[in-house]
């Protein structure tokens, strides 16, 4: 937590600096670090033919899983769109699929500052879309489809859901997502949130680097540039919010981006959305990657498998 906390962040960063702190840890060691994988839950890495490119994802499937279709979730990791992997996000992932008994794919975007907004939700919405028109082929069920996000990968799930509420609107025949977990999502880059203020020096997320992923992934002066108080970025600041699939909405107490998701969940509920918000007041950003480091971690996936149960219809024979 300390080496996150003062990592430096250069502007601009180079090609050595990213890849040096993009590097995945060998599993061996990632499990030491940030929790051992599910027992029995098999991971396969797999390239989606998405257009323009093929999105790398992780398919985690449940031990003893039925056969047949499974459940999907659609896993987006955080990072501040210019960190994070497959890998840090295996515990959360591989957890959620054996507690949920269901079929998560994570998605490795591209990130910042290689590929500033609206790239990483680019990304998001292609292997989203691919993964709800063929799910059949890795295994899931498009009719029973999720999308989980933690911090940036909060706001492009939130992203997601509302462009795939639009996608359904123009086409009701195209598969939609019957639920959506969101954990203490960046859901105003505009930075405006009171808990901002309140925790300029948190523990894992200081008000200085938020600024610095700002900086890569929304630059300010350049003729393509997308403000960050553009709905594109910031789903808070959508001028619609209704006819969302049911939201699991968790906030961490210490965490800058507190009130992000509190907000988030209240704009949801006005809506007529049915929110559930869950506020762990001791718990970091980040908590639910580092079980290691934070009890809430092994309580939260009581709350996502609570709610993947409520929302997730039975399987058809």
């Amino acid at each position: 937590m300390a080496a996150m906390r003062w990592l430096p962040r250069p502007e601009a960063p180079s090609a050595g600096y990213l890849g040096r702190v993009r590097r995945e840890l060998p599993r061996p060691l990632a499990s030491l670090v940030l929790g051992p994988v599910a027992p029995g839950v098999r991971m396969v890495d797999r390239r989606l033919p998405t257009p323009g490119h093929a999105v790398r994802v992780r398919v985690y499937r449940p031990p003893a899983a039925a056969e047949g279709l499974l459940p999907l979730v659609v896993n987006l990791h955080g990072g501040g769109f210019v960190f994070g992997s497959l890998t840090g996000a295996d515990w959360l992932c591989s957890h959620v699929a054996a507690r949920a008994g269901v079929l998560v794919v994570s998605v490795d975007y591209r990130l910042a500052p290689e590929h500033q907004a609206p790239g990483p939700y680019e990304d998001a919405l292609a292997a989203t879309t691919w993964l709800l028109d063929h799910a059949a082929e890795v295994g899931g069920d498009a009719s029973r489809a999720s999308l989980m996000g933690e911090s940036a990968g909060g706001n492009l799930a939130a992203l997601v859901t509302l462009a795939l509420r639009d996608r359904r609107r123009a086409d009701p025949s195209a598969p939609g997502l019957v639920g959506q977990v969101l954990l203490y999502p960046a859901t105003d880059l505009t930075l405006s949130s009171p808990s901002v203020d309140e925790f300029p020096e948190a523990p894992m997320l200081r008000r200085s680097s938020m600024e610095w992923y700002g900086r890569q992934y929304v630059p300010q002066g350049l003729a393509t540039s997308i403000a960050p108080e553009d709905p594109r970025v910031s789903p808070l600041l959508a001028p619609d919010h209704t006819d969302l699939p049911p939201a699991l909405v968790v906030g961490a107490g210490l965490d800058p981006l507190r009130d992000d998701a509190a907000h988030y969940a209240e704009a949801l509920a006005a809506a007529g959305v049915p929110v559930h918000h869950v506020l762990y007041p001791g718990a970091l950003h980040g908590f639910a990657s580092i079980p290691l480091f934070e009890a809430a971690a092994r309580e939260v996936l009581v709350e996502i498998e609570d709610h993947l149960r409520t929302v997730t219809p039975p399987g058809r024979p």
